[in-house]
């Protein structure tokens, strides 16, 4: 009798508030709305909060099948990441050379800025583990390692989720001419970026054009830019068919980083090297998200080489004609024709053309490129695929005869692009004092 009395009393301690011991052990499946869940464990990923009678009610996160951690928030089965990784939630926990990571927790990150001591420590992922996170937005998730005396921040060795490419593909068919043309469906050119600069008086004023070639990154010319600019002073939308106009389909970036080719030089008279890479940031934190408004264009490969006549488009929202004194506004689009290297630096003789350059220009010269289309795309399809092959630069008038627009030629920059988009910011050095 006494046997059976102790295992009650047991029983009542170890049974969660409000369950009977008949119940509980068949009751605490996830998602089913038992009488002992609770409010306040900020569980994740569907967990169920309980509370104990022992230890003063004591709260915890009951985790579905796949998810660990305190609340939850630890994703078991997660193989890659998606964008760049912000929201990697994995168990990965070794960096691209197979070294240990350090534990969030670990006292040699006390003075370091990503830690588990931080307040916002569990919205970033951080806790009492190891795993790969990407707290402050970079091109991946890292880590902490150490060697030595040497703490350093790595990338970690994560694949990201593959994802079927739908790069260079618009919702509408293409509607023409930007200098003396029609309206350009946004549909037609989806990539396409606006950058406004805030001025004095709260004045947002448009002053290039972009295309988006990853979901956070926009890549555009370096001549937009003064040196120095603020970039709290910038705004990019993308999905914008005006830029007078407030469309409820675009969607509004903060720029988190710009980065100029560093060896652009606004003094220079022909823009060398002028492009420009902008990694853009919604208020939440977020990248841009696909719709039929908003798609990447395919970056080129390193060896395309289109010849002469090949027939691409520009699209932008610049002047109609070389004396217009306003934009266009509307987003406009026309077809226009390589132009040899040969033939383009005769137009252009005093003036350098190099190989980092392409010229294009419309048949008979009556269509072009203009003031305002700067940074925007100049489009060619190639292999049922439409990529990003220039980028509006420099050039005479507008639709002035052997006077051809001169766009950044994209392909002698892949690398470029590529060592900014994918890390090239993870540094090494030594613990701060």
């Amino acid at each position: 009798m006494k046997l059976l009395i102790i295992i009650s009393v047991m029983l009542s301690v170890l049974v969660p508030a409000g369950a009977s011991s008949h119940h509980w052990l068949t009751n605490h499946k996830l998602g089913s709305k038992t009488k002992y869940e609770h409010k306040g464990c900020n569980c994740f990923n569907g967990g169920t909060c309980i509370t104990y009678y022992l230890f003063s009610r004591m709260k915890r996160c009951l985790c579905p099948e796949g998810y660990s951690g305190d609340h939850c928030e630890i994703d078991n089965e997660s193989p890659c990441y998606t964008g760049n990784g912000e929201d990697y939630r994995g168990t990965v926990s070794m960096n691209e050379n197979n070294e240990r990571c350090l534990d969030w927790n670990s006292p040699m990150l006390r003075r370091w800025p990503y830690n588990e001591a931080r307040q916002d420590a569990m919205e970033l992922g951080l806790g009492k583990h190891n795993y790969c996170r990407n707290p402050d937005g970079r091109s991946k998730p890292w880590c902490y390692v150490r060697k030595g005396y040497r703490t350093s921040e790595t990338p970690c060795d994560i694949p990201t989720c593959i994802k079927k490419s739908t790069c260079g593909q618009r919702s509408l068919g293409r509607t023409f001419k930007i200098v003396g043309g029609h309206k350009a469906a946004i549909e037609s050119q989806p990539w396409i970026a606006t950058i406004f600069q805030s001025r004095k008086g709260g004045y947002n004023n448009f002053i290039c054009g972009g295309s988006l070639i990853d979901p956070c990154w926009v890549l555009t010319a370096a001549h937009c830019f003064e040196r120095g600019t603020d970039t709290s002073k910038l705004t990019v939308f993308l999905g914008k068919s005006a830029v007078n106009v407030t469309d409820v389909k675009e969607q509004r970036f903060d720029v988190d980083r710009l980065i100029t080719h560093e060896r652009f030089s606004e003094r220079r008279v022909d823009y060398d090297n002028d492009i420009a890479l902008i990694r853009i940031k919604s208020s939440t934190g977020q990248c841009a998200e696909e719709s039929h408004v908003v798609k990447t264009i395919c970056l080129p490969p390193q060896n395309l080489q289109l010849g002469e006549n090949f027939e691409c488009e520009v699209s932008g929202y610049g002047k109609e004609n070389k004396t217009g004194i306003f934009y266009s506004r509307i987003l406009k689009s026309t077809n226009v024709n390589l132009i040899s290297q040969s033939k383009c630096q005769k137009y252009y003789e005093g003036h350098t053309v190099n190989g980092n350059m392409l010229c294009a220009g419309g048949q008979d010269w009556k269509t072009d490129s203009c003031k305002g289309d700067s940074g925007g795309p100049l489009i060619c399809e190639s292999n049922g695929r439409l990529m990003l092959y220039g980028i509006v630069s420099w050039g005479e008038g507008c639709a002035e005869k052997e006077k051809p627009g001169v766009y950044t030629r994209v392909t002698e920059y892949i690398p470029w692009i590529e060592s900014h988009m994918n890390g090239v910011h993870f540094k090494s050095y030594y613990p701060p004092k």
